[in-house]
């Protein structure tokens, strides 16, 4: 059944550009593994909490599930909905799900029936696969559940590491007669991504091979990475970054993975060090975590030789130096579902871009700096980034999405604001949507967060606009306090008075909370804050 989606413009002599100077390939996934399997068979290529799966195991496991898929009629823009944690078995169904010609649509474990439903019924899925159970919850009930709330009819269930009624186990999976699609076309639909929003719902990304792939062909390049390298990922390999950074960067360049059903930092320290980890990545809450867990076991530094990823949220200075003097090579970078990896250092850039930049943007990629009114700025200057390159999608689900997301001219405003320097590297300074507009005075909320996190007591703060009476919005802060501390508005307020700062920036609403709700990369979903906002007294 063919993908309906609304495709975004992009002109042709762009897109035959990047085919010329080999930002895009006609490769397709089942085709890579194979050579990885010829060259790296034998060698190890995931490690997760249970299993060490060599890449022959791995290459076997998805032909079989690829099997399973083409005995009940799954194939080409087919869709298939898989919802697993950090398990070796959800990359050889991400690969499956791929050599069966098939369309990928992964779904975070954290989702439950609501955002489910809402999912199957936009894709349409004739196959679900998930666990039985994960973290005390029923998966295989909100599977049901939600399918049948979409009014989809589903030809495959499939459960891993467990049994269900009506389910088709993984043992199944593992006797299916092995398949590999031979025709599938690296320009058609390969992934249905949902994006992490901040500011509003999830919208439905479609992603192209060729697009995908423009990734890591670039990325590992620029770091770069081999198979003597192995990544550490916590982060959930059914989001944008796990399946980039788990999936396709081990494909592209043949490094391997270890992956954790969860975050713990003492824990990670020691597989670190154990599995001779080289790269890992998450958001500024993780790296923080991480410093004090190394400092903890009382060790000096934990060297890693490819650095570790920063994104998806504000970086204080004070963290990254923090990093660099603990050996982690920090490499901040630029990037979004609808055009990953903008920008990103290279392997021999210095901390002067590494640490104090979001990276150079890379090979392929444009970005233009435009003001309210969409007129491109002086150099240095501050205003929206628009971006476009070979790993953009083709575009959203929803017409509304894309008539809204992208222009005539294959630009995707990203929504982001930033400078970009004479060396094309990129600073992203605030979001469009992340201004408080108090007045008629704009206020930077990433802004205020800075300066809150100077407080000795702040662990973490979220900045959001709450409604005012009189001047329509104001700054309301969400403050998670160190152990055993307690922030309240006039201590932050004394701290921004010390500090020199306008008074319209200082928060009158102040709301404690024991952490913040966050998306799979770590970026805190202001929506949900605004919601959880007080009433005014």
């Amino acid at each position: 059944m063919t993908l309906e989606y609304a495709a975004a413009p992009m002109p042709s002599e762009l897109v035959a550009g990047y085919r010329a100077a080999g930002f895009q390939t006609d490769a397709v996934v089942p085709q890579l593994l194979e050579r990885n399997v010829s060259e790296l068979g034998p060698k190890v290529a995931v490690i997760d909490d249970t299993h060490e799966v060599t890449w022959a195991e791995l290459a076997d496991a998805a032909r079989r599930v690829a099997g399973l898929l083409r005995a009940h009629g799954v194939g080409s823009g087919d869709r298939v909905v898989w919802q697993l944690p950090n398990w070796w078995e959800a990359l050889a169904v991400a690969h499956g799900v791929w050599a069966a010609g098939a369309i990928s649509v992964p779904v975070v474990p954290i989702y439950r029936e609501h955002e489910l439903a809402e999912i199957m019924r936009v894709v349409q899925p004739v196959c679900v696969i998930g666990p039985p159970e994960f973290r005390g919850h029923d998966h295989v009930d909100m599977l049901d559940t939600a399918a049948a709330a979409a009014g989809v009819e589903l030809r495959l269930r499939v459960v891993v590491r467990g049994e269900a009624t009506g389910w088709r186990s993984w043992d199944d999976v593992q006797q299916a007669t092995p398949h590999v699609e031979r025709v599938i076309d690296p320009g058609a639909p390969m992934i249905v991504g949902f994006t992490s929003g901040t500011t509003s719902g999830a919208k439905g990304a479609v992603v192209s091979t060729r697009g995908f792939l423009a990734v890591p062909m670039r990325h590992h390049r620029a770091t770069p990475y081999t198979f003597r390298d192995r990544g550490y990922m916590p982060a959930p390999v059914s989001h944008i970054t796990g399946l980039l950074m788990a999936v396709t960067l081990p494909l592209v360049s043949g490094c391997s993975i270890v992956l954790r059903e969860r975050w713990d930092a003492a824990r990670a320290v020691d597989d670190m060090r154990r599995y001779g980890v080289t790269y890992t990545g998450g958001a500024t809450v993780f790296i923080q975590e991480l410093a004090d867990a190394v400092e903890a076991a009382g060790l000096d530094s934990l060297p890693l030789s490819c650095g570790y990823n920063l994104g998806g949220s504000a970086i204080p200075l004070d963290v990254v130096e923090r990093a660099e003097s603990l050996g982690f090579r920090p490499r901040r970078a630029y990037g979004m579902t609808e055009c990953p990896t903008v920008s990103a250092s290279l392997g021999d850039d210095g901390p002067d871009v590494r640490c104090l930049t979001d990276g150079r943007i890379l090979s392929g990629v444009e970005v233009r700096v435009v003001d309210a009114d969409g007129r491109d700025v002086e150099r240095g200057a501050e205003g929206e980034f628009l971006v476009r390159g070979p790993q953009r999608v083709l575009g959203y689900l929803d017409p509304q999405h894309t008539a809204d997301g992208f222009d005539a001219e294959g630009w995707f405003r990203s929504g982001d604001l930033g400078v970009v320097d004479d060396r094309d590297c990129i600073r992203v300074t605030g979001r469009t949507k992340d201004v408080i507009n108090r007045g008629g005075e704009k206020l930077s909320a990433q802004e205020i967060e800075g300066l809150l996190r100077r407080h000795p007591d702040v662990n973490d703060v979220a900045v959001v606009a709450a409604p005012h009476p009189r001047l329509g919005e104001e700054p309301a802060a969400f403050v998670i306090a160190k152990d055993g501390a307690v922030v309240d508005q006039a201590d932050l307020a004394r701290l921004l008075e010390a500090e020199g700062v306008a008074p319209q920036k200082i928060p009158r609403v102040v709301v404690a909370v024991d952490d913040l709700p966050r998306t799979a990369s770590g970026k805190v979903k202001k929506y949900e804050l605004v919601e959880q906002l007080p009433p005014r007294p």
